[in-house]
C-alpha cells in the first residue's frame, strides 16, 4: 500500500497525537485529576516524599541521607519526580507536580515507537503512536513513578539498536540501557534477555552485545544506597521479602500449597494479571489479535524481527519475574489462611508499548526479516490471545481472579468439587491459548512460504 505521508505532514500528525496523549494524561492525574475520583493509583505520596528528599539530599550533598531514601530502588525516577516538585509544585501541588514525570515520560514514549515502527511506513509508525498515546490503561498507569520512565528509556534503547547504522546508535543505547536500569531493577532483565534473544536471532554484534550488558549492570554503582554496608544489607533485605522466588509463574502454586492453580499462575505472568478492580483495559494486544487474525487468514502474516524480538523479552521479564503472584506472607509478615495477592496490575505497562509498536506495523503488513522462533513468538501471541479476556475482566469482572483463588484457598490445597471445576476452566483456558499460538506461530511459516 502507498504511503502518502510526507515527512512534514508525519512530524506535524505524530505533534498532534502527544499533544492529545500528554492532554489525557493530564487532565487524569493533574488538572482537573478526574482519575483520584475513581482509578487506580499507587505510591503518590510514597514517591513524592522521596522525591524530595533526594533533592534535598543532593543539593546539601548529604551522601548519608542519599543512601537512606528508599534502600533497593535506583536513583532517576525519584531524581526526576523531585526536581518536577521542587520547579513546579508551588503551582500545581507537590502530588502532581511529581506524577508530571511518568506522565511525561509516557507520552514521550511514542516517539522512540513512532522511530521504531517508521522503518516499515510512516503510517505504521503513527498508529504505534496512537495506540501507546491513547490506550486506556497506558493512560492510567502512566502515574507509574518507575515503570513509565524505565519503558520510555527501553523504548529509546530498542530504536537506537534499531538505526544501528548511526554513529550514534551505540552511545545512546549505552546510555538509555544504563538510564533504564537506574529507573527500576526490572529493566536489567529486560536487557538481559533482550540482548540474548537478539544475539540467538544474529541481530546485534558481539562487541554491542557486551557493551550492553556490561556498561548498564556497572551504572547500579550510581545508586547511592549500593555505597554503604547498611543501606545495600536493607536494599537486599527488602528486594528478598518480595522477590525471593525464581521462576514464580511455576513454582508460586506448590509453595502456597494450592498446585491446582498453576493454570491460573501462568496465564496471571502472561497478562491477566494486569485485572484488578479501578484498572482501565489495555487495547493494544487487542488491537495486535485482530490483526494477527486477520493476516493469518490471508496468509501474509509475519513478526518483524527487532519489534518482535523487543516485545516478546518484556513479555518474559514479566514472566520471569521473582515475585509470588499470591502468598500466605507479605512484607515478611504472615496472614493466617488467607492469600494476598503480591502482583501489582501496572507490572504489564512496559508491554503496551511493544505490543502498540507490533501492532501499528503489522497493520500496514511486514517489515524486514521475519522471526520464526517459538521463543520469540510464542510470549507475544500467547499475550495478544489473553487481550480478549483480560479487557472483560477489567471492564466488569475484575473479581474473576479472587473468585478462582478464593475457591482454590478454601479447601486449602485440597482437590474439591469447586476446585476441581476452577482447574479445568483455567486449565481449558490455557491449553486453548497455547493451541492457538501455535496455530498462529504456523501461519508465519506458511506466509512465509507463500509464492511472492
Amino acid at each position: 500500500m502507498p504511503d502518502h505521508f510526507t515527512k512534514k505532514k508525519a512530524l506535524i500528525t505524530l505533534l498532534i497525537i502527544l499533544i492529545v496523549g500528554f492532554a489525557a494524561r493530564f487532565m487524569l492525574w493533574i488538572n482537573p485529576g478526574y482519575g483520584f475520583q475513581g482509578l487506580s493509583i499507587y505510591d503518590t505520596g510514597t514517591y513524592t516524599g522521596f522525591g524530595i528528599a533526594y533533592v534535598e539530599a543532593l543539593r546539601s550533598m548529604n551522601m548519608t541521607a542519599l543512601s537512606g531514601i528508599n534502600p533497593g530502588v535506583p536513583p532517576v525516577s525519584m531524581i526526576l519526580t523531585g526536581l518536577s516538585i521542587n520547579l513546579l509544585g508551588n503551582i500545581l501541588g507537590a502530588i502532581q507536580a511529581g506524577l508530571l514525570v511518568p506522565v511525561t515520560a509516557s507520552v514521550l514514549t511514542a516517539v522512540p515507537a513512532y522511530m521504531i515502527a517508521r522503518k516499515y511506513s510512516e503510517r505504521s509508525a503513527l498508529v504505534a503512536a496512537l495506540l501507546i498515546s491513547l490506550d486506556p490503561y497506558l493512560v492510567q498507569y502512566s502515574s507509574t513513578y518507575l515503570d513509565a520512565v524505565g519503558t520510555f528509556f527501553t523504548a529509546l534503547l530498542v530504536a537506537s539498536i534499531l538505526y544501528s547504522n548511526h554513529k550514534w546508535s551505540l552511545p545512546l543505547a549505552v546510555l538509555s540501557a544504563c538510564l533504564a536500569v537506574l529507573t527500576k531493577l526490572t529493566f536489567l532483565i529486560f536487557i538481559v534477555i533482550f540482548i540474548i534473544l537478539l544475539a540467538l536471532q544474529k541481530l546485534i554484534k558481539h562487541r554491542q552485545a557486551l557493551y550492553l550488558l556490561i556498561i548498564p549492570a556497572l551504572a547500579l554503582l550510581v545508586s547511592p544506597w549500593m555505597w554503604n554496608t547498611g543501606t545495600l544489607e536493607a536494599a537486599v533485605r527488602g528486594n528478598m521479602q518480595f522477590n525471593d522466588l525464581p521462576l514464580a509463574a511455576l513454582l508460586g502454586p506448590f509453595i502456597i500449597n494450592v498446585p491446582q492453580s498453576l493454570s491460573w499462575y501462568i496465564l496471571s505472568y502472561l497478562g491477566l494479571g494486569q485485572v484488578f478492580w479501578n484498572t482501565l483495559p489495555m487495547v493494544s494486544p487487542l488491537v495486535l489479535l485482530f490483526v494477527v487474525v486477520y493476516r493469518s487468514f490471508r496468509r501474509d502474516l509475519s513478526l518483524p524481527s527487532l519489534p518482535g524480538v523487543a516485545a516478546s523479552s518484556m513479555i518474559l521479564t514479566i514472566f520471569l519475574l521473582p515475585r509470588n503472584y499470591w502468598t500466605y506472607s507479605w512484607g515478611g509478615g504472615t496472614i493466617k489462611g488467607v492469600l494476598a495477592r503480591q502482583f501489582y496490575p501496572y507490572y504489564f505497562y512496559p508491554a503496551g508499548p511493544f505490543l502498540a509498536i507490533l501492532a501499528g506495523m503489522l497493520i500496514y503488513g511486514s517489515a524486514g526479516e521475519c522471526v520464526k522462533n517459538r521463543l520469540i513468538s510464542y510470549p507475544v501471541f500467547l499475550t495478544a490471545l489473553l487481550s480478549p479476556i483480560a479487557v472483560v475482566m477489567n471492564l466488569g469482572f475484575p473479581y474473576w481472579d479472587f473468585i478462582f483463588t478464593l475457591i482454590y484457598n478454601y479447601p486449602s490445597g485440597q482437590m474439591a468439587y469447586e476446585g476441581l471445576i476452577a482447574t479445568a476452566i483455567t486449565t481449558t483456558i490455557l491449553l486453548m491459548t497455547i493451541a492457538l499460538t501455535e496455530l498462529i506461530h504456523r501461519k508465519i511459516i506458511l506466509s512465509q512460504s507463500k509464492p511472492q
